[in-house]
């Protein structure tokens, strides 16, 4: 669409792939200081924002590029060139680029936090199931669309992330540092809502905590920090066993 051709169209592609796990890292690096909440929020805001310039891009410059297409690819059924044509291809590394830290990798965090042990490996599953299915569709939906909608396609793209936004900040606790009691509380929640327990807007990450976490200084069992009181049997490396011998 953006009138790239041969060894262009390749470059740019490979780019787009370069700025993807490039973008990770941060991820990899923050994602639990930043929270679940927040991550998904502003990666679905950039999103939304990017698609949206993308369709009011090809919509003001853009022009029909006939049924047959930019050199025989009916999919690509709308073509722009000159400088807007390089506002689309910054628009679509942006899209990525705020793709990969933000719902690229918590996609796969968030499931495994939110469900009890319980019901945990089905629910993953079935999750993960979803997932594949749902992208696996968008490659039969997206190339038809591009055919018939045209431009329209990304403004259909952009209102699904607006809706991101909604869900998750009505319906999406935050989990980041919090222990499967704790995650579990919020939807037990007595004073909470009917059939949602803890309103998830109201769900916070400790900071703190997470860092205390992050260095090994707190039990997440116990809820609490280590203690590193020296004792003789615990500088020794030897412990005293007590046997108790019923009568």
């Amino acid at each position: 669409m953006a009138g790239l051709k041969s060894n262009n169209l390749l470059l740019s592609s490979s780019i787009q792939y370069v700025i993807n796990v490039c973008m990770t890292v941060p991820a990899l690096l923050y994602v639990d200081r930043w929270g679940r909440r927040p991550t998904l929020l502003v990666g679905a805001v950039l999103m939304a924002t990017f698609l949206f310039a993308n369709g009011g891009i090809l919509a003001s410059y853009g022009h029909y590029a006939g049924p047959e297409g930019v050199d025989n690819t009916p999919e690509a059924s709308w073509e722009v060139s000159g400088a807007p044509s390089k506002g689309l291809i910054a628009c679509s590394y942006l899209f990525v680029a705020s793709y990969a830290p933000t719902w690229g990798p918590v996609s796969w965090i968030y499931p495994p936090e939110l469900y009890p042990l319980r019901v945990r490996g089905k629910a993953v599953a079935l999750a993960t199931s979803g997932n594949w299915a749902f992208n696996f569709a968008l490659g039969y939906f997206v190339p038809p669309a591009f055919v018939n909608i045209k431009w329209q396609t990304y403004i259909v793209f952009g209102v699904f992330c607006v809706s991101m936004f909604v869900h998750v900040f009505f319906m999406f606790p935050e989990t980041a540092g919090k222990t499967l009691e704790e995650v579990e509380d919020i939807f037990t929640d007595p004073h909470g809502l009917r059939y949602i327990g803890t309103p998830a807007w109201k769900t916070r990450i400790t900071t703190k905590r997470v860092s205390l976490l992050e260095r090994g200084e707190v039990d997440p069992e116990k809820n609490s920090p280590y203690h590193n009181e020296s004792s003789p049997d615990r500088d020794s490396g030897m412990g005293t066993a007590k046997i108790s011998n019923p009568v």
